[in-house]
Protein backbone atom coordinates (compact mmCIF):
# COMPACT_ATOMS: atom_id res chain seq x y z
CA UNK A 1 0.00 0.00 0.00
CA UNK A 2 1.37 3.41 -0.97
CA UNK A 3 2.28 5.77 1.87
CA UNK A 4 0.12 8.88 1.92
CA UNK A 5 0.96 12.34 3.25
CA UNK A 6 4.23 14.07 4.11
CA UNK A 7 6.50 12.59 6.76
CA UNK A 8 8.22 14.29 9.69
CA UNK A 9 10.58 13.34 12.49
CA UNK A 10 10.39 15.00 15.92
CA UNK A 11 12.93 14.75 18.72
CA UNK A 12 11.84 15.24 22.30
CA UNK A 13 8.54 13.72 21.20
CA UNK A 14 7.59 11.97 24.44
CA UNK A 15 6.43 15.09 26.29
CA UNK A 16 6.06 18.85 26.28
CA UNK A 17 6.54 20.75 23.06
CA UNK A 18 7.76 17.74 21.07
CA UNK A 19 4.65 15.77 21.89
CA UNK A 20 2.47 18.74 20.94
CA UNK A 21 4.30 19.06 17.60
CA UNK A 22 3.63 15.39 16.85
CA UNK A 23 -0.05 15.96 17.62
CA UNK A 24 -0.26 19.05 15.40
CA UNK A 25 1.43 17.32 12.49
CA UNK A 26 -0.77 14.24 12.72
CA UNK A 27 -3.88 16.41 12.80
CA UNK A 28 -2.58 18.15 9.67
CA UNK A 29 -2.20 14.85 7.84
CA UNK A 30 1.50 14.16 8.39
CA UNK A 31 2.99 10.79 9.20
CA UNK A 32 5.32 11.13 12.17
CA UNK A 33 8.25 9.49 13.89
CA UNK A 34 9.27 10.42 17.41
CA UNK A 35 12.66 10.11 19.08
CA UNK A 36 13.18 10.57 22.81
CA UNK A 37 14.73 8.94 25.85
CA UNK A 38 11.41 7.14 26.34
CA UNK A 39 8.78 5.94 23.82
CA UNK A 40 6.88 8.75 22.09
CA UNK A 41 3.21 7.87 22.44
CA UNK A 42 1.09 9.15 19.56
CA UNK A 43 3.66 8.99 16.78
CA UNK A 44 3.34 6.51 13.92
CA UNK A 45 6.82 5.25 14.77
CA UNK A 46 9.00 5.82 17.80
CA UNK A 47 12.61 5.15 18.66
CA UNK A 48 14.47 5.53 21.93
CA UNK A 49 17.77 7.37 21.61
CA UNK A 50 19.89 10.01 23.34
CA UNK A 51 20.41 12.98 21.00
CA UNK A 52 23.90 13.51 22.41
CA UNK A 53 24.92 10.03 21.20
CA UNK A 54 25.60 10.57 17.50
CA UNK A 55 25.69 6.89 16.55
CA UNK A 56 22.52 5.99 18.43
CA UNK A 57 20.73 9.02 17.04
CA UNK A 58 21.81 8.28 13.47
CA UNK A 59 20.52 4.73 13.84
CA UNK A 60 17.17 5.93 15.19
CA UNK A 61 16.80 8.44 12.36
CA UNK A 62 17.63 5.79 9.77
CA UNK A 63 15.02 3.44 11.22
CA UNK A 64 12.44 6.23 11.27
CA UNK A 65 13.13 7.21 7.67
CA UNK A 66 12.86 3.60 6.56
CA UNK A 67 9.50 3.26 8.30
CA UNK A 68 8.16 6.53 6.91
CA UNK A 69 9.52 6.00 3.43
CA UNK A 70 11.38 9.31 3.38
CA UNK A 71 11.46 12.58 5.25
CA UNK A 72 9.82 15.91 4.37
CA UNK A 73 10.37 17.69 7.66
CA UNK A 74 12.10 17.47 11.03
CA UNK A 75 11.63 19.32 14.30
CA UNK A 76 14.46 19.27 16.86
CA UNK A 77 12.51 19.84 20.07
CA UNK A 78 14.60 17.86 22.57
CA UNK A 79 16.29 19.92 25.23
CA UNK A 80 16.90 20.45 28.94
CA UNK A 81 16.47 23.45 31.19
CA UNK A 82 18.87 25.01 33.63
CA UNK A 83 18.73 23.43 37.07
CA UNK A 84 21.21 25.75 38.75
CA UNK A 85 21.49 29.54 38.64
CA UNK A 86 24.71 31.33 39.54
CA UNK A 87 27.06 34.09 38.52
CA UNK A 88 29.42 33.04 35.76
CA UNK A 89 32.40 32.34 38.02
CA UNK A 90 30.23 30.14 40.26
CA UNK A 91 28.50 28.13 37.55
CA UNK A 92 29.50 24.45 37.84
CA UNK A 93 31.41 23.13 34.84
CA UNK A 94 29.28 19.98 34.83
CA UNK A 95 26.13 22.09 34.43
CA UNK A 96 27.71 24.03 31.57
CA UNK A 97 28.72 20.82 29.81
CA UNK A 98 25.27 19.27 30.19
CA UNK A 99 23.38 22.28 28.81
CA UNK A 100 25.71 22.69 25.84
CA UNK A 101 25.79 18.95 25.13
CA UNK A 102 22.01 18.53 24.96
CA UNK A 103 20.77 21.90 23.74
CA UNK A 104 23.46 22.76 21.19
CA UNK A 105 25.46 19.65 20.31
CA UNK A 106 22.26 17.59 20.36
CA UNK A 107 20.65 20.01 17.92
CA UNK A 108 23.71 19.80 15.66
CA UNK A 109 23.75 16.00 15.71
CA UNK A 110 20.04 15.93 14.92
CA UNK A 111 20.53 18.28 11.97
CA UNK A 112 23.48 16.22 10.78
CA UNK A 113 21.37 13.03 10.85
CA UNK A 114 18.26 14.39 9.10
CA UNK A 115 19.65 16.83 6.52
CA UNK A 116 20.70 14.25 3.90
CA UNK A 117 17.15 12.87 3.93
CA UNK A 118 15.63 16.35 3.75
CA UNK A 119 17.81 17.20 0.75
CA UNK A 120 16.36 14.30 -1.22
CA UNK A 121 12.82 15.64 -0.63
CA UNK A 122 13.60 19.40 -0.49
CA UNK A 123 12.22 19.40 3.04
CA UNK A 124 12.44 21.68 6.05
CA UNK A 125 14.07 21.63 9.48
CA UNK A 126 12.99 23.54 12.58
CA UNK A 127 15.18 23.74 15.68
CA UNK A 128 13.83 24.98 19.00
CA UNK A 129 15.84 27.86 20.42
CA UNK A 130 14.63 30.18 23.20
CA UNK A 131 14.00 33.83 23.95
CA UNK A 132 17.04 33.44 26.22
CA UNK A 133 19.16 33.51 23.07
CA UNK A 134 18.27 37.20 22.71
CA UNK A 135 17.37 38.17 26.29
CA UNK A 136 20.00 36.55 28.54
CA UNK A 137 18.71 35.19 31.83
CA UNK A 138 20.98 36.23 34.72
CA UNK A 139 22.41 33.19 36.42
CA UNK A 140 21.83 30.93 33.41
CA UNK A 141 24.61 31.88 31.04
CA UNK A 142 24.97 28.23 30.04
CA UNK A 143 21.35 28.06 28.85
CA UNK A 144 21.49 31.40 27.04
CA UNK A 145 24.79 30.51 25.37
CA UNK A 146 23.48 27.15 24.17
CA UNK A 147 20.33 28.66 22.71
CA UNK A 148 22.22 31.54 21.09
CA UNK A 149 24.38 28.86 19.50
CA UNK A 150 21.23 27.19 18.15
CA UNK A 151 20.24 30.45 16.44
CA UNK A 152 23.69 30.80 14.86
CA UNK A 153 23.63 27.14 13.80
CA UNK A 154 20.20 27.65 12.22
CA UNK A 155 21.43 30.60 10.17
CA UNK A 156 24.52 28.74 9.01
CA UNK A 157 22.54 25.69 7.94
CA UNK A 158 19.97 27.87 6.20
CA UNK A 159 22.73 29.35 4.04
CA UNK A 160 24.40 26.02 3.38
CA UNK A 161 21.26 24.14 2.34
CA UNK A 162 19.20 26.78 0.55
CA UNK A 163 20.67 25.79 -2.81
CA UNK A 164 19.42 22.25 -2.16
CA UNK A 165 15.91 23.54 -1.53
CA UNK A 166 15.99 22.85 2.21
CA UNK A 167 14.68 25.51 4.59
CA UNK A 168 16.06 25.78 8.14
CA UNK A 169 14.43 27.95 10.80
CA UNK A 170 14.29 28.08 14.57
CA UNK A 171 11.49 28.92 17.00
CA UNK A 172 12.13 30.80 20.24
CA UNK A 173 9.47 30.13 22.88
CA UNK A 174 9.07 32.31 25.94
CA UNK A 175 7.56 30.86 29.10
CA UNK A 176 5.77 27.62 28.20
CA UNK A 177 3.80 25.24 30.43
CA UNK A 178 5.78 22.01 30.01
CA UNK A 179 7.26 19.48 32.45
CA UNK A 180 10.67 21.08 31.86
CA UNK A 181 9.34 24.40 33.22
CA UNK A 182 7.47 22.95 36.20
CA UNK A 183 10.15 23.83 38.80
CA UNK A 184 9.45 27.50 38.05
CA UNK A 185 5.86 27.59 36.82
CA UNK A 186 4.73 25.12 39.47
CA UNK A 187 5.24 27.82 42.09
CA UNK A 188 1.89 29.59 42.03
CA UNK A 189 3.05 32.99 43.27
CA UNK A 190 5.95 33.06 40.81
CA UNK A 191 3.73 31.93 37.96
CA UNK A 192 1.28 34.71 38.71
CA UNK A 193 4.03 37.34 38.70
CA UNK A 194 5.31 36.05 35.37
CA UNK A 195 1.84 36.14 33.83
CA UNK A 196 1.46 39.75 34.92
CA UNK A 197 4.49 40.68 32.80
CA UNK A 198 3.20 39.00 29.61
CA UNK A 199 1.13 41.35 27.42
CA UNK A 200 -1.19 38.51 26.34
CA UNK A 201 -1.69 37.68 30.01
CA UNK A 202 -0.89 33.97 30.17
CA UNK A 203 1.83 31.33 29.95
CA UNK A 204 1.98 29.57 26.57
CA UNK A 205 0.51 26.09 26.21
CA UNK A 206 2.70 23.70 24.18
CA UNK A 207 0.12 23.80 21.40
CA UNK A 208 0.61 27.55 20.99
CA UNK A 209 4.22 26.99 20.02
CA UNK A 210 3.69 23.65 18.26
CA UNK A 211 1.45 25.31 15.71
CA UNK A 212 4.25 27.68 14.72
CA UNK A 213 6.80 24.86 14.55
CA UNK A 214 4.43 22.78 12.43
CA UNK A 215 3.58 25.65 10.10
CA UNK A 216 7.27 26.29 9.43
CA UNK A 217 7.51 22.75 8.05
CA UNK A 218 4.65 23.32 5.61
CA UNK A 219 4.65 24.91 2.12
CA UNK A 220 2.97 27.92 3.72
CA UNK A 221 6.43 28.94 4.95
CA UNK A 222 8.10 28.16 1.62
CA UNK A 223 9.90 31.53 1.40
CA UNK A 224 11.08 31.61 5.01
CA UNK A 225 14.54 30.39 5.98
CA UNK A 226 17.27 31.33 8.44
CA UNK A 227 14.78 32.98 10.81
CA UNK A 228 14.35 32.69 14.58
CA UNK A 229 10.62 33.12 15.19
CA UNK A 230 9.76 34.38 18.67
CA UNK A 231 6.59 33.00 20.30
CA UNK A 232 6.39 34.70 23.70
CA UNK A 233 3.02 36.42 24.08
CA UNK A 234 4.70 39.80 23.61
CA UNK A 235 6.96 39.51 26.66
CA UNK A 236 10.00 40.60 24.66
CA UNK A 237 8.32 43.96 24.16
CA UNK A 238 9.02 44.63 27.83
CA UNK A 239 11.81 42.68 29.54
CA UNK A 240 12.95 39.20 30.51
CA UNK A 241 15.55 40.15 33.09
CA UNK A 242 14.99 42.16 36.24
CA UNK A 243 17.51 44.18 38.21
CA UNK A 244 16.19 42.44 41.32
CA UNK A 245 17.32 39.05 39.98
CA UNK A 246 20.82 40.35 39.30
CA UNK A 247 20.94 41.93 42.77
CA UNK A 248 19.96 38.60 44.36
CA UNK A 249 22.80 36.84 42.58
CA UNK A 250 25.34 39.34 43.89
CA UNK A 251 23.81 39.25 47.37
CA UNK A 252 24.30 35.49 47.39
CA UNK A 253 27.93 36.03 46.37
CA UNK A 254 28.45 38.29 49.36
CA UNK A 255 27.12 35.63 51.71
CA UNK A 256 29.78 33.08 50.70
Amino acid sequence: MALVGPAALVTGAASGLGRAVVGWLRAAGWRTAGIDLSPAAGADFDAVADITDGDALAGAVAAAVEHLGGLDGAAACAGVNATSFALGHRLPRADWDRLLSVNLTGAFLTAQAVLPHLVSRRGALVIVSSVSAHHPLPGAGHYSAAKAGVVALTRSLALEYAAAGVRVNSVAPGYMDTPMSSPVLGRENLRRRIEETIPLGRIAEPGDVAEVVGWLLTPGARYLTGQDVTVDGGLGLSTYSSRALIDRLWAAEGER
